[in-house]
């Protein structure tokens, strides 16, 4: 019982999180919204970025409950037939990326090697993993322009990087007050 307690917290504090950064990230849409789902500060990335990491299935199913919730507020017109494939390719490819990175870069899955260093190089891969993924079937979909494929990969790239990447270097900073049997990963 006390596993599954556990399991249900830890996704149930991914997507409060996850709508939370979101719903901020709103008040900063005016000088950071470069087009409709590509935002160039997107703070719930990192959210989804460290959920992953330290909750593994638990933060990517809370991450993905986060954004299902969310994306009638910010492209109203998509239908739940559209919404949910998109909102798993993002979540999917998130979770592919950190998994890809540490291995590549040896982190082991509890975090207890993870170097400051290595952040900014986990959140490229994984972003660029995300945002051409994503805006891939935004196209593949008929939801955007496969003209502007290039310009939207690259916003939301950017976008995703800013905002992760300051929420991997507060979770850095964290860890390194947390003692590291407490920390699970994917």
């Amino acid at each position: 019982m006390q596993p599954r307690l556990e399991q249900l917290g830890l996704t149930a504090l991914a997507t409060v999180a996850y709508f939370l950064t979101f719903k901020l990230n709103q008040y900063l849409d005016p000088w950071f919204l470069y087009g409709q789902g590509i935002s160039l500060l997107f703070l719930p990335a990192g959210v989804k970025h460290v959920s992953i990491l330290l909750a593994g299935r638990w933060g990517a199913l809370g991450s993905f409950l986060g954004l299902l919730v969310m994306v009638p507020a910010f492209w109203p017109e998509l239908s739940i037939e559209m919404a949910i494939p998109y909102v798993a390719i993002s979540t999917l490819s998130t979770w592919a990326g950190i998994v890809l990175s540490m291995r590549l870069m040896g982190i082991r899955r509890d975090l207890s090697n993870l170097k400051l260093l290595q952040l900014p190089l986990l959140d490229l891969v994984t972003i660029l993993l995300h945002a051409v993924t994503t805006n891939t079937y935004f196209v593949l979909a008929g939801l955007k322009k496969i003209n502007d494929w290039n310009m939207n990969t690259l916003a939301m790239m950017v976008g995703d990087y800013l905002g992760s990447l300051s929420l991997m270097l507060l979770l850095f900073i964290v860890l390194q007050w947390l003692p590291r049997r407490s920390v699970g990963a994917p």
